[in-house]
Protein backbone atom coordinates (compact mmCIF):
# COMPACT_ATOMS: atom_id res chain seq x y z
CA UNK A 1 0.00 0.00 0.00
CA UNK A 2 1.31 3.46 -0.78
CA UNK A 3 1.96 6.15 1.27
CA UNK A 4 1.06 9.79 0.18
CA UNK A 5 0.87 13.19 1.65
CA UNK A 6 -2.89 13.27 2.22
CA UNK A 7 -2.64 9.31 4.56
CA UNK A 8 -0.19 10.87 6.59
CA UNK A 9 -1.17 12.78 9.99
CA UNK A 10 0.42 16.50 9.76
CA UNK A 11 2.09 15.90 12.63
CA UNK A 12 4.23 13.24 10.66
CA UNK A 13 4.76 15.38 7.74
CA UNK A 14 7.52 17.31 9.41
CA UNK A 15 9.62 15.01 12.16
CA UNK A 16 12.11 17.15 12.35
CA UNK A 17 9.82 19.88 13.99
CA UNK A 18 8.40 17.13 16.55
CA UNK A 19 11.71 16.14 17.74
CA UNK A 20 12.40 19.91 18.12
CA UNK A 21 9.08 20.56 20.04
CA UNK A 22 9.86 17.27 22.06
CA UNK A 23 13.07 18.78 23.05
CA UNK A 24 12.11 22.31 24.01
CA UNK A 25 8.92 20.60 26.01
CA UNK A 26 12.08 18.86 27.80
CA UNK A 27 14.13 21.73 28.10
CA UNK A 28 11.11 23.82 29.79
CA UNK A 29 10.21 20.45 31.89
CA UNK A 30 13.55 21.15 33.26
CA UNK A 31 13.95 23.93 33.90
CA UNK A 32 10.42 24.02 36.51
CA UNK A 33 11.69 20.99 37.82
CA UNK A 34 14.97 22.81 38.87
CA UNK A 35 12.90 25.86 40.00
CA UNK A 36 11.18 23.66 42.21
CA UNK A 37 14.82 22.01 43.49
CA UNK A 38 15.94 25.54 44.06
CA UNK A 39 12.88 26.65 45.87
CA UNK A 40 13.41 23.61 48.70
CA UNK A 41 17.00 23.90 48.96
CA UNK A 42 16.42 27.53 49.39
CA UNK A 43 13.80 27.01 51.59
CA UNK A 44 15.67 24.53 53.73
CA UNK A 45 18.80 26.68 53.89
CA UNK A 46 16.20 29.63 55.63
CA UNK A 47 15.12 27.57 57.72
CA UNK A 48 18.63 26.00 59.10
CA UNK A 49 19.80 26.19 62.85
CA UNK A 50 22.87 26.09 64.64
CA UNK A 51 23.95 23.59 67.00
CA UNK A 52 25.26 26.32 69.07
CA UNK A 53 23.42 29.52 68.96
CA UNK A 54 24.60 32.42 70.35
CA UNK A 55 28.43 32.28 68.76
CA UNK A 56 30.48 33.71 66.54
CA UNK A 57 30.31 30.99 64.11
CA UNK A 58 26.56 30.62 64.70
CA UNK A 59 26.14 33.48 63.19
CA UNK A 60 28.02 33.44 60.30
CA UNK A 61 26.57 29.98 59.47
CA UNK A 62 23.28 31.55 60.19
CA UNK A 63 24.15 34.93 57.35
CA UNK A 64 26.06 32.66 55.05
CA UNK A 65 22.57 30.09 54.63
CA UNK A 66 20.17 32.94 54.30
CA UNK A 67 22.17 34.68 51.45
CA UNK A 68 22.48 31.15 49.74
CA UNK A 69 18.59 30.56 50.35
CA UNK A 70 18.28 34.10 48.75
CA UNK A 71 20.57 33.26 45.57
CA UNK A 72 18.46 29.92 45.49
CA UNK A 73 15.22 31.73 45.28
CA UNK A 74 16.33 34.31 42.39
CA UNK A 75 17.62 31.00 40.58
CA UNK A 76 14.40 29.39 40.84
CA UNK A 77 12.40 32.57 39.89
CA UNK A 78 14.89 32.44 37.02
CA UNK A 79 14.40 29.43 35.94
CA UNK A 80 10.55 30.06 36.17
CA UNK A 81 10.52 32.71 33.88
CA UNK A 82 12.90 31.68 31.25
CA UNK A 83 10.48 28.07 31.25
CA UNK A 84 7.18 30.25 31.16
CA UNK A 85 8.83 32.54 28.25
CA UNK A 86 10.30 29.64 26.30
CA UNK A 87 6.64 27.63 26.33
CA UNK A 88 4.80 30.77 25.60
CA UNK A 89 7.01 31.64 22.13
CA UNK A 90 7.03 28.43 21.04
CA UNK A 91 3.66 26.97 21.99
CA UNK A 92 1.27 25.82 19.06
CA UNK A 93 -0.44 28.69 17.30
Amino acid sequence: MAVDATTVPPEMAHPLRSVARAALGGLVLGLMGAAMIFVVSAWNNATRDCTFPDTEECNFELNNAHEVSRLQSFAAIGCVLIGGGLYLALRRR
